[in-house]
Formats: C-alpha cells, structure tokens, sequence
C-alpha cells in the first residue's frame, strides 16, 4: 500500500497545509499579533521620580518632598502633587497635594528647623495665621498644623482618621540618615 501523502499532488498538499494554518490561528485567538519581545539592552529605562534611597533624595534629617510623598503613600494614603502655593507669611512656596479624594495638605520645607521656627513664630500656632485672623491668605480654614523638622504641613478638608495618619506618618521624624554598623551594646552584668 503506497503512503497516503506520497499520492497528493504538490497543489493538494499546499491547501492542506493552509487549512491546517488557518484551524490552528482559529483554534488560538484569530489574527492578533503577539508582542513584540524587546531584550533588556536595546530598551529605554522608564523614569520613576526618586525614592528615599536615591541620591536626589539624601536622607540627612532635613524633609524634602520624596520623603514625605513616601511616608504618606507607606502610611496607605495616595499622596498627589496639585501645584505650589504663596503665603505672604513665608518666603518659600509651598507645595499643595492631595490625599486620598479630597484631603488636601500643603508643605512647607525650610533649610533647617529654626528657618521654620522663624518663620512662623508671629503666627498663630494651629492656623498659621497672624493674630487675630482666622482664615488669612488661606483657602480655606486649616483644620490641623504638623510641625517636624524643616517640613511645616498644613492640613485641609481632612477628617480625623486622615488627619491622625498624616500626623503619626509626618511625627515620626525626619529621614535620618543609614547608620552602615551595627550597634554594640555594653555587656551585660547579672546581679
């Protein structure tokens, strides 16, 4: 008995194959296309803005603005910079973010904490305002003013659960610095 394949015509065998091809991109999704793989030389890196452990992002002990982006997004708060801010009480701009839907927070960052100090020592403690004025150049009023370092934020539209969490997230300190040894610790004396 000859083979079966040995018997079809070259132009039979041809339409075989293209209906085999034809069953086999049906079978697997249709026409599309897969992804073009790119190797990892050839291929730009995404920019991402700098982390804590950047070199643009030191951590010396002074706040900066990836310090406290991070420590809001870790406290599990979507932190989201809106646009900078002037107060005729400060001389540095400040930037305004936005927290979670409607939270909003302005930062303040001094060159070190007595600039900050200064800076807000004629002003009223909480709403950071001259005496005797409850709003001033504010849009609305402050609900809550957080103090650490050389950062000062300002809080607003915040309820309490947000406010406690910027609070313990902005409260906890400064970045400091990575210490690279590990602590030793006087012996122990049993009595």
């Amino acid at each position: 008995m000859a083979h079966p394949l040995r018997t079809v015509s070259p132009a039979a065998l041809r339409v075989l194959m293209a209906a085999g091809c034809l069953a086999t991109l049906t079978a697997c999704g249709g026409e599309e296309e897969a992804p073009a793989v790119s190797s990892a030389s050839t291929s730009t890196p995404v920019p991402r803005p700098p982390t804590p452990s950047d070199s643009l992002c030191p951590r010396d002990g002074l706040w900066r603005a990836c310090h406290l982006e991070d420590r809001i997004n870790k406290a599990g708060m979507g932190i989201k910079v809106m646009d900078t801010v002037s107060v005729p009480y400060f001389t540095e701009r400040g930037t305004r973010y936005r927290i979670g839907k409607t939270a909003k927070l302005v930062a303040f960052y001094f060159a070190d904490s007595a600039a900050g100090a200064t800076a807000t020592a004629a002003l009223h403690r909480q709403r950071l305002t001259p005496g005797g004025d409850t709003l001033g150049a504010w849009p609305s009023a402050p609900y809550e003013t957080i103090r650490s370092a050389n950062l000062i934020a300002v809080l607003f539209e915040v309820n309490s659960t947000q406010a406690e969490r910027v609070r313990l997230a902005i409260t906890a300190g400064a970045p400091q610095p990575y210490v690279e040894q590990a602590q030793t610790l006087p012996p122990a004396v049993a009595k």
